[in-house]
């Protein structure tokens, strides 16, 4: 990543939050928009983050001459993108927040655990990505705690 980039990034980043942070208090404060759910629409919006997230380890990969560990990245990639979506097709809003949960810890640890090994110049983004995945995961611990 170019450090010219690097301000854009972290305020894309941060503006990332705004839908979480909107459906979390819409549904915390039973605020409903042209009749779709504050629930349904954190769920769509997360499964769509974590997909795009996934998406971006294989830029990030692709980037990289290719080593043994790509192969695990691209795979686990893929697999957490299915967990995004399997969300979606979940009926059941607690299990699919649950899964979505597990999916940004997932993506988080192979971004820290992997992707730091084979593209070790990141110095910003790691430190970034931690907090915008604790606040997330926090949202989502919101959504699944009962309403105060």
């Amino acid at each position: 990543m170019r450090n010219n980039s690097s301000s854009l990034i972290k305020t894309l980043g941060v503006l990332g939050l705004i839908p979480f942070i909107a459906s979390t208090l819409a549904f915390h404060f039973n605020f409903y928009h042209y009749g779709l759910l504050a629930q349904s629409v954190f769920v769509a919006y997360s499964a769509i983050i974590l997909s795009f997230l996934s998406g971006a380890i294989w830029g990030q990969v692709l980037e990289q001459p290719f080593q043994s560990k790509c192969k695990i990245l691209l795979i686990a990639s893929n697999v957490v993108a299915l967990i995004a979506w399997c969300g979606l097709l979940i009926d059941q809003p607690h299990m699919s927040l649950l899964l979505l949960l597990c999916g940004y810890i997932s993506i988080f640890w192979l971004e820290v655990r992997w992707l730091k090994q084979i593209r070790p110049d990141q110095s910003y983004y790691p430190n970034l990505r931690f907090g915008l995945t604790v606040a997330v995961c926090a949202m989502h611990l919101l959504m699944l705690y009962p309403k105060f």
